[in-house]
């Protein structure tokens, strides 16, 4: 894996789960909007964030083993990685994401965590439908359109 890799995948995710959600909690107090906050959710966000880290760590490995590179744009797979949870949704890397920043709402009870986190999902699922899909049918053609057949988008 190339240090590029590395730290474009550091700056992005310090970028969207660490300065982007406090941003929200900032403004969140800011416009004293409600707090959701119990041990129960701590415990859960608390999972949640190791699973969806967890989800990331184990599908990146996949990409490099299977795949012979990256989830990061600047040093992509070479080859179709339809392994591991790959058999079963084409993104969990996504879904990964998703664990992090609803647990990082469980955790810290803010309200604009929330909305955070839906206007994510909304985003990554245009980011995927209308970017990553078009790109990966373009670099592995038929193995990709078979893919998109046999496997589904999300779970």
């Amino acid at each position: 894996m190339k240090l590029t890799s590395i730290i474009l995948g550091i700056l992005v995710g310090s970028v969207f789960f660490i300065f982007l959600p406090y941003f929200f909690i900032q403004l969140n107090g800011y416009f004293l909007l409600p707090v959701y906050s119990n041990y129960l959710f701590k415990i859960l966000g608390t999972i949640f964030i190791l699973i969806g880290i967890g989800l990331f760590i184990y599908c990146s490995r996949l990409f490099l083993i299977f795949g012979r590179g990256t989830p990061a744009p600047i040093e992509p797979p070479k080859k179709l990685v339809v392994n591991g949870l790959y058999k079963y949704t084409r993104n969990p890397i996504y879904i990964g994401y998703f664990m992090i920043l609803q647990g990082e709402f469980l955790f810290f009870g803010q309200f604009l965590l929330l909305i955070y986190f839906f206007l994510a999902i909304i985003g990554i699922n245009i980011y995927v439908i209308f970017h990553e899909e078009l790109i990966l049918k373009k670099r592995f053609g038929k193995s990709y359109e078979e893919h998109l057949k046999k496997i589904p988008k999300w779970i």
